[in-house]
């Protein structure tokens, strides 16, 4: 046995070097100086227009901390959370440069919606971080406008023929003007949005703006419908981000947004009965589908803002299972045939009366699969969830069996259905503080779900806490690929390493190469939301990831805060191969101490007690939850 298994480890780490050697693109290169794998540093911006960017450039900006404390409201109580505060310094000075000559001054004007107005002010503020003179009476007009016309959330850029007609800004809604604005600052200014509270310049070195005389630029966002789930985002982030669901919280100043009626597992209060583990209830119950249609139309009738109203099952396994539900379901050939029945005799109902109005279910668990006889009606949105799948491969990938089914399932409701949203899962629930390898696959599962008639996504994460592993990083690469997940490779890895150079400082490249080799040592390992990360690379290259975490740190400057953090998951990993209870208490107090939660739902942290837990693998401790017992 001890043989076998000496050969089976050095097997799995000749395996796991090679699966290394050959993960890198041709884009990437190899420092020998320092065995960092990283993308090449000279990098392009993909946008017509923009200034050339160098990694260097974005790396050296000047961006300082300061600690400020927060107040944490969570199920237990409001606790006291540092969260570093970045004190930037990184816009310089800027020139607008129309036809080779520069603009000394400009005037916004805008119409008086109070969306428009925001945007207005917005522009102005970026401009004069930017050190760009804004008068009532400037030398060079910009102009802010809504051409419903151009639809939802688009916006076109247009630099006049003459310096009279400056810089025109359309968009098909206020909202659209105020991403317009934002657009603007990105390819033309280099102004970059990382986080709340981490905005840089990220082409200083240039002090010019170029506007080229006649020129124009045209953006609609893919997805209709764009919502992530990450700590860290203010309403006013969300729109630099380009989400467009936010309940209650994109005012009408922020340009407003998708407004739900009601949002999933809605059935059981609907139609009062049981709910979360309970079954759904009886879907050819005539009393019960009376109860639903009433509720959304009290919604409705007090709601007239609202755009979308879940009608959807309980979150388990559980369905009616009466002679009734069992014949649909049988010649339907999925639980989804009695579900979209009594969903369509739902919006049936309310369409004449609200024909703006969609009614949202779920394509979940045992619904997942689609029904063969019965399609939804055009009032009624398919929300497909990604539950099962694997996300250390692509959901396209047909070796995954996982991610096969799940592209199986989502090709036969694309067939039946003109609006799919997708509900998808970006992090692991169970293990919020470990690596969880999906950053290289984030882009290839969005431009998925694009080509395969997808109108929406919510994409799902960490919305508990600050990361102890890359969430910052994920919100904002989710954020850019829900308004354009047809970017190209060469552009995901641009906003990839421009934010991790502004977020963790000049050692960042050791940090990318952290991503990029566990992503590539997975394999054909398949990782789920709620697997424990215990895994056989863990230890093939553990002498490279200290030492590369350790320069990053030294590297870090004002950024070592952040850097730490991130580092949580690296120390977490370790201590599944290597059970260290000294080790795991230190990890311990430093994740309270940042605010970091452990796992969906675990406000507590794992017990210190005599019972010497810590002493074992992470996946063996006890945690509390919001009430202080253990789970």
């Amino acid at each position: 046995m001890k043989r076998f298994l000496i050969l089976t480890l050095c097997t799995v780490m000749l395996l796991s070097c090679f699966l290394v050697s050959c993960n890198k693109t041709p884009a990437e290169t190899t420092d020998t100086s320092s065995g960092v794998t990283t993308a090449a540093t000279t990098l392009e911006e993909a946008t017509t227009g923009a200034d050339e960017v160098t990694t260097e450039e974005a790396a050296t900006e000047e961006v300082a901390t300061e600690e400020v404390t927060t107040e944490e409201t969570t199920e237990g109580g409001t606790e006291s959370v540092p969260t570093p505060t970045p004190a930037v310094k990184a816009f310089p000075k800027k020139i607008f440069v129309y036809n080779n000559k520069p603009v000394e001054s400009v005037s916004i004007t805008c119409g008086g919606d109070a969306s428009e107005q925001y945007a207005a002010a917005e522009l102005q503020k970026y401009l004069e971080k930017l050190s760009i003179s804004v008068k009532e009476e400037g030398q060079f007009p910009i102009t802010l406008l809504v051409d419903k016309t151009l639809g939802e959330d688009s916006y076109r850029i247009e630099i006049g023929q003459t310096a009279d007609e400056g810089i025109t800004i359309t968009a098909g809604n206020g909202r659209g003007v105020i991403y317009g604005v934002y657009g603007f600052l990105e390819k033309y200014a280099g102004v970059r949005f990382f986080t709340a509270d981490l905005e840089v310049c990220v082409n200083a070195k240039d002090t010019r703006i170029l506007l080229n005389p006649g020129t124009s630029y045209e953006f609609s966002p893919e997805f209709e419908y764009r919502c992530t789930i990450w700590y860290g985002g203010t309403p006013e982030f969300s729109v630099k981000s380009g989400i467009n669901h936010s309940d209650g919280q994109l005012t009408a100043e922020l340009g407003g947004g998708w407004r739900y009626g009601a949002f999933v597992h809605t059935l059981s209060w609907m139609t009062g009965t049981p709910g979360g583990e309970a079954p759904t209830a009886c879907l050819t119950d005539p009393a019960n589908l009376q109860k639903v249609i009433q509720s959304v139309r009290n919604i409705l009738a007090n709601n007239p803002d609202v755009k979308i109203i879940s009608v959807s099952q309980n979150d388990t396994s559980g369905h009616c299972m009466c002679a009734n539900c069992k014949a649909i379901d049988d010649a339907e050939g999925s639980p989804a045939g009695s579900l979209l029945r009594f969903v369509n005799a739902v919006a049936e109902n309310i369409e004449q009366d609200y024909p703006n109005v969609m009614i949202d279910t779920l394509a979940y668990r045992y619904t997942r699969k689609a029904p063969s006889i019965t399609k939804p009606r055009d009032n009624v949105c398919i929300r497909l969830c990604s539950l099962e799948c694997c996300y250390t491969h692509p959901l396209s990938d047909p070796e995954c069996p996982q991610n096969a089914a799940f592209a199986r399932d989502l090709i036969e409701w694309g067939k039946i259905c003109d609006r799919i949203y997708i509900w998808d899962y970006t992090t692991n629930f169970d293990y919020y503080v470990s690596t969880f390898e999906n950053l290289n696959v984030l882009r290839q599962n969005m431009r998925f779900f694009a080509e395969h008639n997808v109108k929406g996504v919510f994409a799902q994460g960490n919305g508990e806490s600050l990361s102890g592993e890359f969430g910052e990083l994920r919100r904002y690469l989710l954020g850019k690929l829900l308004m354009d997940p047809y970017m190209s490779e060469r552009e995901y890895n641009t906003h990839m390493d421009q934010f991790l150079a502004a977020y963790y400082g000049e050692g960042w490249e050791y940090i990318r190469s952290y991503i990029n080799n566990t992503s590539g040592l997975m394999g054909k390992s398949c990782r789920g939301i709620y697997d424990h990360p215990r895994s056989s690379w863990y230890g093939v290259m553990a002498e490279e990831f200290d030492s590369w975490w350790d320069q990053a740190e030294a590297l870090a400057g004002d950024r070592l805060e952040y850097v730490k953090r991130s580092r949580f998951q690296w120390r977490y990993t370790k201590l599944f191969n290597h059970p260290n209870e000294e080790a795991a208490r230190a990890l311990a107090a430093d994740v309270q101490a940042a605010g970091v939660l452990w796992a969906e739902g675990r406000s507590g942290f794992p017990y210190t007690t005599a019972e010497g837990n810590l002493a074992a693998t992470p996946e063996n401790w006890n945690y509390t939850d919001g009430s202080g017992s253990t789970s």
